[in-house]
Order: structure tokens, then sequence, then C-alpha cells
């Protein structure tokens, strides 16, 4: 069932692939349908609908999502087309409906959202970290702190080509030394996920016609995965954070945590220059 895309629609719908059939997830609820329920599966430009199996002179009810891929719709019908049972000619179908179950979904946050009307980005929105809110207030914290120190420099009246010129090189070490914070995070992640995080599968996906890798967290949500250190066309495992599902790396990559030290250490040997030499063009300021 791997090599069948998912398919993620409108207001957060998803149609998958499943054991012995189909999972169709809406806002507040699952729907399991066996293959044995289902007559045929229509691909109908962006809308998918999967119709069941009626009685004779019964009018069937599919169960539809829109919004999708056409390239994922269309192969994701007939993927399952081809997994449909043969059913003996003149016998009676039976009912689809009585062999689907649905499954209410327990989502107060979404049915909030919902009642109050919010959709699009807020509505998929990751959490905050408390690792990326303190990165953000440092960062914030550290462009002050340069534009205080440049005007420190036209306050102990020296040139304000000097004070420009702080501000020229600060520029570059604030910017490297975000890019050394997020190579030590790579490193803690590497070695604290696999031993700590959650461990699944991630597969190629068919979306907009592109292929890429994703994999499905706790919470039922389909997340982009990393590639790095994975083997491309075939499913690979990653682990992620149980909190914070959108966190994840490649699971089982042997030597990734030991180049990525080398990395982060050049990266802060570099900010560390660049901060000595912002001070060092600063030092009348500090006289």
């Amino acid at each position: 069932m791997s090599s069948i895309p998912a398919l993620l629609g409108d207001r957060g719908t998803e149609l998958r692939a499943d054991s012995g059939g189909m999972v169709l997830q809406r806002l507040h609820e699952e729907v399991r349908i066996p293959l044995a329920a289902v007559a045929r599966v229509h691909a109908r430009g962006r809308v998918v609908a999967v119709e069941l199996a009626v009685p004779s002179g019964t009018k069937p009810v599919p169960y539809r999502i829109g919004g999708v891929s056409r390239a994922s719709a269309a192969a994701f019908a007939a993927a399952m087309n081809g997994s449909l049972p043969e059913r003996p000619a003149g016998r009676v179908p039976a009912d689809g409906s009585a062999l689907v179950t649905v499954t209410p979904r327990e989502d107060a946050a979404a049915a909030g959202r919902e009642a109050s009307g919010e959709e699009g980005g807020e509505e998929g929105a990751e959490p905050l970290q408390p690792a990326e809110f303190f990165g953000r207030c440092a960062m914030a914290a550290a462009v002050l702190g340069l534009v205080a120190l440049a005007a420190r420099v036209v306050i102990a009246g020296d040139h304000v080509s000097r004070a420009l010129a702080v501000l020229l090189l600060g520029v570059p070490v604030l910017a490297v030394g975000r890019l050394s914070a997020t190579m030590v995070a790579m490193v803690w992640n590497e070695w604290y996920l696999p031993r700590h995080g959650i461990t699944t599968e991630a597969r190629p996906l068919l979306i907009h016609g592109k292929v890429t890798y994703g994999y499905t967290a706790t919470d039922g949500r389909i997340r982009p995965a990393p590639v790095h250190g994975a083997a491309h066309g075939t499913s690979f495992q990653v682990a992620y954070h149980p909190k914070y599902p959108a966190r994840a790396v490649v699971f089982g990559s042997p030597g990734q945590v030991f180049r990525l030290t080398i990395l982060p250490a050049f990266f802060g040997t570099l900010t560390a220059l660049l901060c000595w030499g912002t001070l060092a063009l600063a030092q009348p300021a500090a006289r």
C-alpha cells in the first residue's frame, strides 16, 4: 500500500489506502471503507468519489474528497480499482454501507476552530517549540544590541562611517550565528530523537504531481519527512518528537552525527572571529 499516494484534500481531509481498504479522515470522524464494500473509485479532476456497492434499485451515496492533486487522484483511483475483489456474475451485491465503520475523532481544538470560522493556515499551524521561541528572542536581542553598539560609536564622537561599518559587519555575525545555532540543533536532534522519539515509516507520496516523502504522526496528520541520509525511491524510518511531530530525523543513518559536528564547529569559529572583528571595529565606543 506504500506505493499508493495519499490524497490530501480541503479542510484537512485525507483519503489513503489501508490494509484491506481505505481510510477517509474528516474533521470530526474517521471512516474505514473495506474493499468488499466498494463498487468503484472515480477520479473526476480534483475530486475522488468512493462509490459503495448497493443492492439493485438503490441509489449509491459515495464518499467524496475534493481539492486533491489531479495526478494523485488518477493514480489513487487506478490502484484501488485494480485491488477490488472480483464479484461473481449474477450475484446480488451486498449493502456496502453496512461494512463501513465510522469513528468519531475527539478533536476539541479543531472543533473550536471550525465553530469560530478559522480555516486555512491557522488550522494546520504547528505549535511553536520552546527552542524556536527562545531562538527568536535571542535573535531580536542581538539585533537590538548591534543597533545600540552602532549608536554608541556615533555618541562617542566617532565618524558615522565607522558606525555603518559596524552594522555591515554585524549583520553577517548574526546570520552566521543563527546558522551555527541551527547546526547545533540538528546535531542534538540526531542524537535525541532516535533514543527518545517515536519511530515510524516515511513513504513516497505523489502531491501536486511531484514525488515527495511524508510520514503520519500520532495526531493523524501527514508531514514532510527529512531526506538527508535516506535512500531515495524506497520507504525509510524516521524518528519524530512526541510533543512536536514536525521535528523529525532519518532513523539509523550511520555517521551522520559525526559529519554534522564539523559544520557547527566551523560556523561557530567563524561566528567568534566575526564577533571579535565587530567589537574591535567599535573599540572607540568602549573607551
